[in-house]
């Protein structure tokens, strides 16, 4: 027998590192104008649930409840599940404060920041994702699809239904995909989004990762976002294409196939402030092995035309309204959210600045030398981000307290692992010899 399904709403609430996390309530208890506790420990679990004490939930203060409000222009019916809505719930304390911690909060800010200024951020995202067979990973990992190329027709053949059921699934909620494609990798695919201004498309990236890694485990396969799976293989990235909008009209081009100055000043705001910022884009320790040139991944803070060697990649050799600068640095592990807000703070950086965009790196220039070294560990780039005045003045220090605290939790966390576990490393290189 059948039983009829009860009406949920899937409460969605964005983390700093999962993307989403959340729960199901029954819809007459989350509705319009409802909205449900959360502990706020939600900013200080790890990927793994590791719990670190920040200033916002810790033991001290019993880890309290906020409250979670839905955003009603968010609230979708999702058509593959019988009785499910889904809402994108803001942080608010029990004084309708909002939660300054939250990463949807903080992008929220920058957003109206960018709106003094008569402005308006469109991005749209793009992710690289692994697909695998679902098993016990000391097993070691099957990959989706038997060869390894990029842009290939036939592995794009042996994916097709799943291709398709993701991009129907994503149009019949509003976040259209434009391309899918397999990747140089084994069972290595990217996806596209459309572009959106700025908070409506973290939302629509946030939900694409999760309803994407939600398909293939209903289809017996694994998707992972993570940044680096093989180390003899291309990373995960979690590209994003940025424009600047006044009055409905793209600005960030001269509409001569160059930067307009507008454009000038946010891809300066970006490069100077990526060492600050590097942490969200790079939020993890295993984030870190992803960064390498040979893999078109840059290691210091360039920009160039139409150039994969460069951190920013500004496209003009396109129609003024499709004029964009395309950050290669963020990999597919990072919150969309937190990626929005840094790539919106340096922006807002270089407009409020006016500042000056520095040389291009060009074909033959040598990217071990040019532009500003970047930090090359977790450590490193949660020190610069914590020490950063521009980071305390645009994202808030109660946000970077709260990050910063977590980022130094997951270094410790590896750091227990490590001084804990012998590794094989250990073993081939002493066994023998000591």
């Amino acid at each position: 027998m059948s039983l009829r399904r009860v009406p949920t709403v899937r409460l969605e609430v964005p983390d700093y590192d999962l993307g989403l996390r959340g729960k199901s309530a029954r819809a007459d208890k989350l509705g319009p104008g409802g909205r449900a506790s959360m502990c706020m420990i939600v900013y200080g679990l790890s990927v793994a649930d590791d719990v670190t004490d920040t200033p916002i939930a810790n033991a001290a203060n019993g880890y309290p409840d906020a409250f979670a409000v839905p955003d009603e222009d968010t609230r979708i019916r999702l058509s593959w599940h019988a009785a499910t809505e889904a809402v994108i719930a803001d942080m608010v304390h029990q004084d309708e404060r909002p939660v300054l911690e939250s990463p949807r909060t903080v992008l929220r800010s920058l957003v109206h920041g960018f709106s003094a200024l008569g402005l308006e951020p469109v991005l749209g995202f793009e992710y690289e994702v692994y697909v695998s067979r679902a098993g016990d990973l000391d097993e070691g990992i099957t990959p989706l699809g038997r060869t390894i190329s990029a842009y290939s027709l036939l592995r794009l053949a042996e994916v097709d239904e799943l291709a398709e059921e993701f991009m129907a699934r994503m149009e019949s909620i509003g976040i259209p995909v434009e391309a899918f494609h397999s990747e140089l990798g084994p069972g290595f695919f990217e996806f596209a989004l459309s572009p959106a201004p700025a908070l409506e498309s973290a939302d629509r990236a946030a939900r694409a990762r999760q309803y994407f890694r939600e398909l293939c485990a209903e289809r017996g396969l694994r998707a992972t976002f993570m940044a680096k799976l093989h180390m003899d293989q291309s990373g995960s990235g979690g590209h994003v294409h940025q424009s600047i909008v006044r009055d409905g009209t793209n600005v960030f081009s001269n509409g001569q196939g160059e930067l307009s100055e507008l454009g000038r000043q946010y891809v300066a705001g970006l490069v100077a402030s990526m060492g600050d910022l590097t942490v969200l884009f790079n939020p993890l320790m295993n984030s870190f092995k992803r960064l390498d040139a040979s893999f078109f991944v840059a290691t210091r803070a360039t920009w160039g035309y139409d150039n994969r060697n460069a951190a920013c990649r500004t496209i003009l050799n396109v129609p003024a309204a499709a004029a964009r600068v395309e950050h290669r640095r963020p990999g597919a592990d990072a919150s969309p959210y937190l990626v929005a807000a840094g790539m919106l703070a340096g922006g807002l950086h270089g407009l409020r600045g006016e500042l000056p965009l520095g040389p291009a790196l060009l074909p033959d220039s040598d990217v071990a030398t040019f532009g500003a070294g970047l930090p090359s560990t977790l450590e490193e780039a949660v020190d610069v981000f914590e020490a950063s005045r521009l980071a305390h003045d645009l994202l808030g220090p109660e946000f970077v307290a709260c990050f910063a605290a977590t980022r130094r939790g997951e270094v410790a966390a590896f750091t227990r692992w490590w001084r804990g576990t012998v590794t094989d490393w250990e073993l081939k290189r002493y066994v023998e010899h000591l």
